[in-house]
């Protein structure tokens, strides 16, 4: 894809760079499926050891796209160190992370799709992981993998339990890939939520379209979360009141919403008092 198609993709002042800009593109094969990689980033620190991370997968069928919200020149060094390796990249401002997220996701030509955030490490073994469950599983909507946070280890997917929580699976980035046709079926973020927008999506992909999904075994770990945990920087009832809303707005049972916003708020009151 040439430069001036993909720059009326994009605002005027957008910075583009990567090998699409050369028309090189990497191709879906049948015994080799292409899996793409979105990398949103804004400023982060670890933006170099991130993108090192996917580039020495042992798996070769990596599409990486990255995802910059403007952070400066500093930025765009890196990124530019990278053009002959990186498929594609961009930066220029954004309606925030999930707006990054999106951007990229629409953009992936791969079969299945994930994320990878800027401040995420992902193990070298990861795609070639991921890419024999998507062989061996044909009908397979998404895989989620075990993934390892703040030192310990995260594996499985309990998707009965999404009724009363969301955290059914180890994380949406680093160990969640999704086929993108699926993806296409269930839609996008949304940007109406400013926190767990992700989990919005998971609950349509469960509840909503019904989609397959398979879990790696405890010790096939995909990378490591580092800093990412954007819900980590908000306050309990900014996370519970946000995630009312988005069962709320999918239609959920009233009931079952006051029994969470009544057991999370009894559970955080005995835990404080415990504290003290």
């Amino acid at each position: 894809m040439k430069k001036k198609e993909l720059k009326r993709k994009f605002s005027k002042k957008a910075r583009l760079g990567g090998l699409w800009l050369r028309s090189f593109k990497k191709k879906d094969k049948k015994k080799f499926p292409l899996i793409s990689i979105i990398m949103p980033n804004f400023k982060s620190k670890n933006l170099e050891d991130s993108i090192k991370s996917v580039l020495k997968q042992s798996y070769k069928n990596v599409e990486l796209i990255l995802v910059d919200g403007d952070s400066g020149n500093k930025t765009i060094k890196i990124l530019k160190r990278y053009n002959n390796k990186i498929d594609f990249w961009i930066s220029e401002k954004d309606k925030g992370m999930w707006d990054a997220w999106n951007k990229g996701l629409k953009l992936a030509t791969g079969r299945f799709v994930g994320i990878v955030d800027s401040s995420n490490k992902l193990y070298p073994n990861a795609m070639k992981t991921l890419s024999n469950y998507i062989k061996k599983y044909k009908d397979l909507d998404f895989v989620c993998g075990t993934v390892k946070k703040d030192g310990r280890i995260y594996a499985g997917f309990n998707p009965k339990k999404i009724t009363i929580k969301f955290n059914i699976i180890p994380s949406s980035v680093v160990g969640f890939y999704i086929k993108k046709s699926s993806l296409k079926k269930v839609g996008y973020l949304n940007l109406k939520y400013k926190i767990q927008a992700d989990y919005d999506l998971l609950y349509r992909m469960i509840v909503k379209h019904n989609l397959k999904g398979i879990h790696s075994s405890g010790d096939e770990v995909f990378g490591d979360l580092g800093e990412s945990g954007f819900s980590k920087k908000h306050n309990f009832w900014e996370v519970l009141s946000n995630e009312i809303i988005i069962r709320n707005d999918n239609g959920q049972n009233k009931l079952v919403l006051l029994y969470i916003i009544v057991g999370r708020s009894l559970r955080k009151f005995f835990n404080i008092l415990f504290r003290l």
